[in-house]
C-alpha cells in the first residue's frame, strides 16, 4: 500500500488521506496553495508541502492521528487507538470533488500509546471525503460583472454609439450632396460632348455657358416633340427646350406668340399663372420673356418662355425648374440666352425684299410690309403678288378698324384718288372691289390700280403719308386675323 498523506489548508480545512501520486498531480496543477501543511502517514509532525514531497522522509513511529498543527485551532479529542478502524475512502477524482467538511485541528498522539505498534490500517481523525480541497475547486463563472468590467463595457458601448451617431450624421449631411451628384451623373449620360451646338435647319447657334449641357434627342428629361435643342443644367435642376414655329403674322408681335404658347400649355398645366413679362438680351438681338408658376405633383414649379424671331421663324425657349431654386433660375436663364444666337439669315432675306418693295407699296410701313413678305416666303411663293396683296389686305382690314380710324383712313384715300380723272377713278374703284373680294384681275388692270395708289401716296404731305402707313399697318394686321 502506498504512503498516504493528510492535508491541512490555510483556512483550517483538513482533507485526506490521499496518496503520493495524487498529491504530486494536484501540486503540478496548482490546486494546492504553498501554505498547505502536509502530514505524511507515520511522520512525527506537520510539514510544508515542498518538504513533504522532497525525496525520502525519515518517518518516526507510526501513529493513527497526525500531530497538532501550529496555525490551526485547538485539536479535537483523538479517537482511541483501540477503536475500530474506519474504512479507507476510495481514491477521489480531482475533477469531481466537493468542499470537505471543516474539522478541528489535528491533535498530538495520545499519551501511553505504544511507540512501536504493529503495522495496522491507519485511522484518520476526521471523516474522509472523496473530493479535492475547496480552495482548489475550479472557479465558477461569476453571476454578474464587476464594477470595473461594467465601466469598461459602458465606455466601449458609448464609443460604439458615438461612432454610429457620427456616421449617421455624416450620411444625413452628405445625402443631399450624394443625391445631387448622382442626378448630375445620370443626366450626363445623355449629354452631347460639344459646348457649341447648332441647328442647321434654322441657323440657330448655342454657345452654352458653364454647367449647361445639350442633350441627345432620346433623353428622358426633356421630352418635347419637334424641339430643335434640348438643354439641361443638372447642378441646378433646370431643363429646357428650344422650338421653332413659322408664324409670319406674328414676327413683329412676340407677345402674341407668347400668349399663344401659354394658352396651348393650359391643357397640361391648368394651374399655370403668369407672374411677369419683359425683354431679355440674346447673343444677337433681344427677345420677350414671360415668367410663370404652377404645381406639378403638388410640388411648386417655376418656368419661363423666351420668344424671338429670325425672319418669319419664331423661336421659343421653354425652361423650368423647382420653385425652391428662387432667383438663381432667372440668373441661369439670362446667361443661357446670351449664348443663343440666331443666324439672322432669314431676317436678312425678308428685310432685303421689304426694301425692294417699299417703293412699290408706299402706303404700308416696313413692319406691315414685312408681314406680307414673310407670309409669301414662308410658303415659298413669289413676291410679285405682294403689291396687289397689300391693296386687298388694307381694304379687308379697313372694315375691322374702329369707326374713327376707318373714317380717317377713307379721308386720306380720297386725297390719293383726287388727281385721277373721274372716269378712271370709277374704273379703278370697281377693280379695287374685285381685289378686295379676292377675285382675279387682269395684270394690266392690277398694275394700273397699283400705279394710281403709289402716285397718290407719294403726293401726300409727309405727316399724312406717315399716318396712312400707321393706319394701313393696323388694317393689314387685322386682315391677317380674318378667315
Amino acid at each position: 500500500m502506498s504512503q498516504q498523506f493528510l492535508l491541512h489548508f490555510p483556512d483550517g480545512t483538513q482533507y485526506g488521506p490521499v496518496d503520493r501520486a495524487t498529491l504530486d498531480v494536484w501540486r503540478r496543477e496548482g490546486r494546492l496553495p504553498e501554505e498547505t501543511l502536509v502530514w505524511p502517514e507515520g511522520a512525527p509532525e506537520w510539514m510544508s508541502l515542498s518538504r513533504a514531497l522532497e525525496g525520502d522522509l525519515v518517518l518516526g513511529p507510526l501513529s493513527a492521528n497526525p500531530p497538532a498543527a501550529a496555525p490551526t485551532p485547538a485539536p479535537a479529542a483523538a479517537r482511541p487507538a483501540a477503536a475500530e478502524p474506519a474504512p479507507v475512502a476510495t481514491k477521489p477524482k480531482p475533477a469531481a470533488v466537493a468542499r470537505p467538511a471543516r474539522t478541528a485541528a489535528p491533535s498530538a498522539p495520545a499519551q501511553g500509546v505504544d511507540p512501536n505498534p504493529q503495522p495496522s490500517p491507519r485511522v484518520p481523525a476526521f471523516d474522509v471525503k472523496s473530493q479535492p480541497p475547496a480552495s482548489q475547486e475550479q472557479p465558477k463563472q461569476p453571476a454578474g460583472l464587476s464594477p470595473v468590467q461594467r465601466r469598461r463595457l459602458m465606455l466601449a458601448g458609448s464609443g460604439v454609439l458615438l461612432v454610429v451617431v457620427l456616421v449617421l450624421g455624416m450620411l444625413a449631411v452628405l445625402r443631399p450632396y450624394l443625391a445631387k451628384r448622382r442626378a448630375i451623373a445620370e443626366v450626363r449620360q445623355y449629354a452631347l460632348a460639344e459646348r457649341r451646338v447648332a441647328d442647321p435647319g434654322s441657323g440657330l447657334i448655342a454657345e452654352l455657358p458653364g454647367g449647361w449641357l445639350a442633350l441627345r434627342n432620346e433623353n428622358p428629361y426633356v421630352v418635347k416633340p419637334g424641339a430643335r435643342l434640348r438643354l439641361a443644367e443638372p447642378a441646378k435642376g433646370i431643363f429646357g427646350a428650344v422650338s421653332l414655329a413659322v408664324r409670319p403674322a406674328m414676327i413683329d408681335d412676340l407677345d402674341a406668340h407668347l400668349a399663344e404658347l401659354l394658352q396651348q400649355r393650359l391643357a397640361r398645366t391648368p394651374s399655370q399663372r403668369e407672374v411677369a413679362r419683359g425683354e431679355l438680351q440674346l447673343g444677337r438681338g433681344r427677345g420677350r420673356v414671360v415668367r410663370t408658376t404652377w404645381e406639378e405633383d403638388l410640388a411648386p414649379m417655376q418656368g419661363a418662355t423666351v420668344a424671338w424671331a429670325d425672319g418669319y421663324n419664331l423661336f421659343s425657349l421653354e425652361a423650368w425648374a423647382s420653385a425652391s431654386l428662387g432667383d438663381s433660375f432667372a440668373t441661369e436663364l439670362e446667361e443661357l440666352c446670351k449664348g443663343l444666337t440666331p443666324s439672322g439669315q432669314m431676317a436678312a432675306r425678308v428685310d432685303e425684299a421689304v426694301e425692294r418693295l417699299a417703293v412699290e407699296v408706299p402706303e404700308l410701313s416696313k413692319d406691315a410690309l414685312r408681314l406680307l413678305v414673310a407670309g409669301k416666303m414662308s410658303q415659298n411663293l413669289e413676291l410679285t403678288s405682294v403689291p396687289r396683296d397689300a391693296l386687298r389686305a388694307v381694304s379687308r382690314g379697313l372694315d375691322a378698324l374702329d369707326a374713327a380710324e376707318a373714317s380717317e383712313m377713307r379721308a386720306i384715300y380720297q386725297q390719293i384718288w383726287e388727281p385721277v380723272a373721274e372716269e378712271e377713278r370709277v374704273r379703278l374703284a370697281s377693280l379695287f372691289a374685285e381685289v378686295k373680294a379676292g377675285r382675279p384681275v387682269a395684270a394690266a388692270d392690277a398694275q394700273a390700280l397699283r400705279d394710281a395708289v403709289r402716285n397718290g401716296v407719294h403726293a401726300l404731305p409727309e405727316a399724312e403719308r406717315t399716318r396712312l402707313q400707321e393706319l394701313s399697318g393696323r388694317a393689314v394686321r387685322k386682315s391677317l386675323l380674318l378667315p
